[in-house]
């Protein structure tokens, strides 16, 4: 529910202010939640720092968190916020895609099934709204 409350507003927003601002008021905002829980976190998970671990940090702070969004609001704006954002739901199966092609990683016939029948009901959807 947060995460459409935020994608529907960013995407607004994105419609007359730039993807990098409206990504960086929505991560500067957050931070009286965020930085609480990662304190607690800190404070009673060991912490084990590797260069993949710190590389790992890296790629999700700047790539995944603050760069993919640019353009992700910038296509909510264009696209349409209900229309575009429906193209998240596409991110299961390619997370099982990438997982299964990269890593090797084996799933069972029910979690290929679920992923499957998401894509199903998002190719239905934007072919009822055309």
């Amino acid at each position: 529910m947060s995460a459409a409350i935020g994608y529907t507003e960013g995407g607004r927003l994105a419609k007359h202010t730039p993807g990098w601002r409206v990504i960086s008021h929505a991560l500067v905002l957050s931070l009286p939640l965020t930085l609480p829980v990662t304190a607690a976190l800190a404070a009673t998970t060991p912490i084990t720092l590797t260069g993949e671990s710190l590389a790992g940090f890296a790629y999700v702070s700047v790539i995944s968190m603050f760069v993919g969004f640019i353009p992700w609001y910038a296509g909510l704006a264009r696209g349409g916020i209900a229309r575009a954002g429906q193209t998240q739901l596409t991110q299961p199966l390619l997370t099982l895609v990438w997982a299964w092609g990269l890593m090797g990683e084996r799933f069972g016939a029910s979690t290929v099934v679920a992923a499957l029948a998401v894509l199903v009901c998002v190719a239905i959807t934007q072919r009822a709204r055309t």
